[in-house]
């Protein structure tokens, strides 16, 4: 039996995206956010959740995709990097994803910059996903600053 790898499925601008469910700690729907003065362009601010104070990222502008306005199918994807909380703003959020290892290909080497975060891309019956490693998105500056966010 071939293994099988889960993702959380979600879209931006029309295009698939996976992240590892194992790195997902929930997914909320939008809320206010509090902007921060001086953070960097990708962070839209802070939510407080349980009592957390968790930094929200528009993963449109941290992969430079073109921004569009929020509706009623945006998320925010809470997701846990090392010791870190982190909600990422994505335009819908799909359903758990199985995905077997021998459908995910190597990702395509177009830019140095997407080589260290997508992991790969899955053929689906339905369609291609972009896999994230979410752990390679934020660079250990970046990093830095969304732990003075928080």
């Amino acid at each position: 039996m071939a293994e099988l790898r889960q993702f959380v499925g979600f879209m931006l601008a029309q295009e698939h995206y996976g992240i590892d469910i194992m790195a997902v700690k929930e997914i909320i729907r939008m809320v206010d956010i509090t902007p921060v003065p001086r953070a960097p362009i990708f962070v839209e601010g802070i939510i407080n959740m349980r009592d957390k104070v968790i930094p929200i990222v528009d993963l449109r502008k941290k992969l430079n995709i073109r921004v569009s306005e929020h509706d009623e199918s945006t998320r925010i994807v809470i997701v846990n990097i090392q010791t870190r909380m982190i909600g990422l703003i994505v335009d819908k959020v799909e359903d758990v994803i199985r995905i077997e290892v021998d459908a995910i290909d190597k990702a395509p080497g177009t830019s140095p910059a997407i080589d260290n975060y997508v992991s790969g891309v899955a053929r689906t019956s339905k369609c291609m996903v972009i896999i994230l490693d979410i752990f390679k998105v934020f660079s250990i500056q970046e990093q830095m600053a969304l732990d003075s966010l928080s």
